[in-house]
């Protein structure tokens, strides 16, 4: 009897836990006795600068100047560094059977004496996001107020101060070199253009494509043990074509991700929430337009605590790839290696959830608490900074030639 009670104690346990960090993971559990609380997740890089990629619906019929363009058919792939993310952790069944939906959403920022940034969504909207404008500024050495609310649920708050910028870094050793890989056979949708924007959705005579890859090896110094870092690798293309006066278009820079080879520093990988990166276009001919949809995949990051740098110099060498059927863009002018400085609740809350994911089918795991800064709800708001290394590959050669 009395295992039988300490294994029921033990289930009682894993489905509490469950219930609580849902928030982070893919199952929900949805609960109409339990209160709804907002879950906002974000970490703004204030010098971010860089115009990503963003997807677009080119339609043949929609411009006559331009006609494999659509600029109004832009689709936001979400790839940012100043975007935050809300959800609902607990949810009530509403009456039209939607999910995560907000309700007089608002969003504000305040220097604590005045709101410098508000943003009100008056009718319902599904997990709304916020995206920070470039040309919004944050000012080193100041606290920041953010607060959101919405109808069914209690405000949520947070406090940030500006973590301060990340070491100088700088490149120990680059090797390129090439893969030739066979084309896929199950699905021949693939991007390819000629000159002057052409499309073309496939290439007969082609069965093989070449994958570019990158080892990167680089290193910086740190002497700050309360320091806490993640890690992006960003490729610009020779070209971009800027579809809005907001500096959006296509075939613009875009993250990627990476493998760590080597490193003298211990850290984790975890899915980066507002990251995404666009693995390729996938074209479709009808009989009068070319449509496109935006295939992506999500974003991982490598995070590190400075304290654990052995002798003030962390180095880090990684794997890139990139090519012209899984990876935007197919080709490479020069990588950014950038290093953001992220506030430690930042960097708790995302060991937190890799430290849920590692031990979660351990039914005698140990419990995990989701860190977190967000008072009244869950997750994290953030201000970091950044510094980029950047690498120049120089790519020459055209779709499907083999050679630099």
């Amino acid at each position: 009897m009395a295992v039988i009670k300490r294994r029921s104690y033990v289930s009682v346990i894993i489905f509490v836990a469950s219930i609580i960090l849902q928030c982070g993971g893919n199952e929900r559990f949805y609960r109409s006795d339990l209160p709804e609380q907002i879950c906002a997740i974000g970490l703004i890089d204030i010098d971010d600068t860089v115009a990503y990629g963003v997807c677009s619906n080119p339609d043949w019929r929609s411009n006559p100047i331009y006609p494999h363009y659509c600029p109004t058919c832009l689709i936001d792939s979400l790839v940012s560094t100043r975007k935050i993310f809300f959800e609902k952790s607990y949810q009530t069944e509403y009456s039209d059977g939607s999910t995560d939906v907000f309700i007089d959403f608002e969003f504000k920022i305040s220097d604590g004496n005045n709101d410098i940034y508000v943003y009100k969504e008056n009718e319902s909207v599904w997990n709304p996001f916020i995206s920070i404008p470039a040309d919004f500024i944050f000012e080193p050495g100041k606290k920041y107020y953010f607060s959101a609310s919405e109808r069914d649920a209690e405000d949520i708050s947070a406090v940030c101060t500006i973590p301060a910028l990340p070491p100088e870094p700088w490149l120990v050793s680059l090797k390129t070199g090439i893969n030739i890989l066979d084309l896929p056979k199950d699905d021949k949708r693939y991007f390819y253009s000629d000159l002057y924007g052409f499309y073309k959705p496939w290439k007969e005579d082609t069965t093989t494509y070449t994958r570019r890859f990158a080892e990167i090896e680089f290193s910086f110094a740190n002497n700050n043990p309360e320091s806490y870092y993640t890690f992006f690798l960003i490729g610009t293309p020779h070209y971009g074509i800027q579809l809005d006066e907001d500096a959006r278009g296509i075939w613009q820079s875009n993250f990627l991700n990476y493998g760590v080879l080597e490193t003298n520093t211990e850290g984790f990988f975890y899915t980066y929430k507002g990251g995404i990166t666009i693995q390729h276009f996938r074209l479709d001919l009808t009989e009068n337009c070319y449509t496109t949809g935006c295939m992506t995949d999500t974003l991982r990051t490598y995070f590190i605590d400075g304290s654990k740098i052995p002798g003030g110099t962390c180095t880090i060498k990684i794997l890139a790839q990139w090519d012209n059927v899984k990876y935007i863009p197919s080709f490479v002018k020069y990588l950014r290696v950038r290093i953001m400085s992220i506030p430690k609740e930042a960097y708790l809350f995302y060991k937190s959830l890799y430290t849920y994911k590692m031990e979660r089918d351990d039914p005698f795991g140990e419990l995990i608490n989701i860190n977190g800064n967000v008072a009244g709800g869950n997750g994290v708001i953030g201000l970091s900074r950044s510094k980029d290394l950047k690498i120049d590959i120089n790519q020459t050669g055209s779709m499907y030639d083999p050679f630099f």
